[in-house]
């Protein structure tokens, strides 16, 4: 061998070492979008601004609502197929920069590190975090996470509860 073409294949070989972890930096960075933390909703930090929404996600189909943007109470987001992802709910303060108050998820894509995602059942819930706070509504059962800081919305319905019936909730009631 050369050593011209020692020097074309050490150059080769950077170029596939450098393409290699590029493309582990995506895909690590890629189950990073949909993932739900403790203090995290995919892309979207306790940290995010308003205007950090709005750069977030530029790629998507963001509504605001109402369409005035200094007085924004909601943000629904969906992906570019008409998919509805979240609902992005701003902390109104007196001064000039919003932060989160609350996020509410409708797509499957986002899960909790355990897999737990609006797709998932009771039974699923139960099996991968303990709780101890669950309130009713007249129509759904509220499960407090703390591990995820979040809340999980289950329609009585689907439970097997009488709706209208605001007594409390034991873990023991639900099938």
């Amino acid at each position: 061998i050369k050593q011209s073409d020692e020097k074309v294949i050490n150059y080769m070989g950077r170029i596939f070492l450098l393409a290699g972890i590029i493309l582990l930096f995506v895909q690590c960075n890629k189950g990073k979008e949909f993932k739900i933390t403790r203090s995290q909703v995919g892309k979207i930090t306790k940290n995010t601004t308003r205007e950090d929404i709005i750069e977030l996600f530029k790629n998507d189909s963001l509504i605001m609502f109402p369409k005035d943007e200094n007085m924004v109470n909601e943000y629904i987001v969906y992906q570019k197929g008409g998919k509805h992802l979240l609902s992005i709910f701003p902390k109104m303060s007196a001064d000039s920069v919003h932060m989160i108050e609350r996020i509410h998820i409708y797509s499957p894509s986002y899960k909790t590190e355990k897999g737990i995602s609006v797709a998932s059942t009771y039974r699923d819930v139960a099996a991968s975090y303990t709780f101890d706070k669950i309130d009713p509504t007249f129509t759904s059962a509220i499960i407090y996470l703390d591990e995820i800081n979040g809340t999980i919305v289950l329609e009585k319905s689907d439970l097997g509860l009488a709706e209208d019936d605001l007594n409390k909730i034991q873990k023991e009631q639900i099938p």
